[in-house]
């Protein structure tokens, strides 16, 4: 008797659920989010879904975790071309500059507002708070091999070690959401951060 092939089940890529969670989660947000039209999207089902994720939360962990990891890598890819393209202290020193005032702009402050969203959604959340928490060290130390090495090429001062100054640069480009909101600040509020911002990354990487 001839037996009967079963066709393979269909297994979704799992970035793929991912992205499609990210995709419900813009579209609904956390309340809205429905694993029903998760599984509609996708094809992956529940006991596939559970098996990769845990739970529910750990799905929209592992989605908020990407977000925040594409919202910095948008900063840290720019650091990294500066870094290792310059030939120079001198142009390092100028590029960065660039960097600062591309960065800085006040267009990115609905990011920097969902960054700070996803941060406050760790609270009272510890699966959520891991998930983020092994994201953001993995990036930080990302950012950190950038700077030691241009401190290995002597463009930058070894003064400060590299990790408290990844820390330091993410930490106030973060703190841009606040001008954000600042009624009074004046049209040419973008040119006086660069300065200040520049003037201080002077002194903590480049004056020995």
């Amino acid at each position: 008797m001839k037996v009967r092939q079963r066709a393979p089940r269909h297994i979704p890529d799992l970035g793929q659920v991912v992205s499609t969670t990210i995709a419900i989660l813009e579209e609904s947000g956390e309340s809205g989010f429905r694993i029903e039209s998760l599984m509609e999207r996708t094809g992956i089902s529940k006991s596939s879904l559970y098996m990769a994720f845990g739970s529910r939360d750990g799905l929209i962990a592992a989605a908020r975790a990407r977000q925040f990891e594409v919202m910095i890598q948008e900063s840290i890819g720019p650091i990294r071309m500066i870094a290792e393209q310059a030939s120079s202290r001198d142009e390092l020193r100028n590029n960065l500059s660039l960097i600062t005032n591309f960065v800085a702009d006040l267009s990115r402050t609905a990011q920097r507002v969902e960054r700070c969203a996803i941060i406050a959604g760790t609270k009272g959340r510890p699966e959520f708070s891991k998930w983020l928490a092994e994201t953001q060290t993995r990036l930080s130390t990302e950012f950190a091999e950038i700077i030691g090495g241009a401190q290995a090429r002597g463009f930058i001062t070894r003064k400060h070690p590299a990790r408290m100054i990844a820390n330091f640069i993410q930490a106030t480009t973060l703190g841009r959401v606040i001008v954000g909101f600042d009624l009074d600040a004046g049209p040419d509020e973008l040119a006086q951060w660069t300065a200040l911002a520049n003037d201080i990354y002077d002194q903590m990487l480049f004056v020995d």
